[in-house]
């Protein structure tokens, strides 16, 4: 009879727990679950005969509820075990709800958080205020922006560092890591306020993004005569105007509109749309 009642567990499991991409228990409905559980703690109870083994199935099924009812412990990408693959998790919201968060597990230790990702230009980054406030884009495998509400949100709980990755059309790979980063809220425009100590690669493109507003093609925020959005085809912490726009037009490599690509100024000059963008921010311990 054990081997009968395995068997039954076994093909529970396999028909209540559906296919998850993700490392922890979150994206299922959990209270129909837990009525499947009990079913089948009821019916390992009325096997004539019990289960002789060094595991209980009823012990069984009560930690496999115990799993499922454990609370969400990650507050930010940098709690994820760095063992986990890279992809969404279900972070705990401080002071909101919970939300998904892409981590990148792979870069550098892991538990870097993405909120910006570009590499084949499906995805039009040139979009409004309330776009890039509220984000856009297929985060799970596809181009997005995660959204300045909440990259305000997180960067202001707690310290994080920057890195930004890029790829050329050549395959040519150059970072730019900054010690330190943080924005204001939307009442300050989104403001780049921390832009800590640059190392890296690709040179140091973001240093006329600090103390600047968030501007986009509706928004102008900058500090040069015309809209640097519009002129440039972008959204970013403009100034009079860019050495980077990795929210411009993805133009496929050399191209003569000067600027308006994404473009990176010391790592590929301000005539060639790079191929690939991660910018990912993580917690400091």
């Amino acid at each position: 009879m054990w081997f009968v009642g395995t068997l039954i567990l076994l093909s529970w499991l396999n028909v209540v727990l559906p296919q998850c991409d993700f490392p922890q228990s979150l994206c299922f409905d959990s209270q129909s679950i837990f009525q499947k559980l009990d079913d089948l703690e009821s019916a390992i109870d009325a096997l004539p005969t019990a289960p002789v083994s060094t595991v209980d199935l009823e012990s069984l099924v009560s930690q496999i509820k115990d799993t499922i009812q454990q609370p969400i412990t990650y507050k930010t990408c940098a709690d994820v075990p760095n063992t986990y693959p890279s992809g969404l998790y279900l972070m705990a919201g401080e002071f909101r709800q919970p939300y998904y968060a892409y981590c990148n597990m792979d870069y550098s230790g892991g538990g870097w958080q993405v909120f910006q990702r570009r590499f084949d230009g499906v995805t039009n980054f040139y979009r409004d205020w309330a776009s890039y406030k509220a984000g856009f884009g297929d985060m799970s495998s596809g181009e997005f922006w995660w959204g300045l509400d909440n990259l305000f949100r997180v960067t202001n709980l707690a310290p994080h560092e920057l890195t930004v990755v890029l790829e050329d059309f050549d395959g040519i790979t150059a970072y730019a890591r900054y010690s330190g980063f943080q924005i204001s809220d939307e009442s300050d425009l989104y403001r780049m306020n921390i832009l800590g100590t640059y190392s890296g690669t690709a040179g140091d493109a973001m240093r006329r993004c600090l103390g600047m507003a968030f501007s986009t093609l509706d928004k102008d925020n900058d500090i040069f005569a015309a809209s640097c959005a519009v002129q440039y085809t972008g959204a970013w912490w403009y100034s009079n105007c860019h050495d980077s726009n990795l929210n411009g037009q993805y133009l496929n490599g050399t191209t003569p509109e000067f600027a308006k690509g994404v473009t990176w100024k010391q790592f590929r000059t301000q005539n060639y749309s790079l191929k690939r963008t991660l910018m990912m921010i993580r917690k400091l311990p």
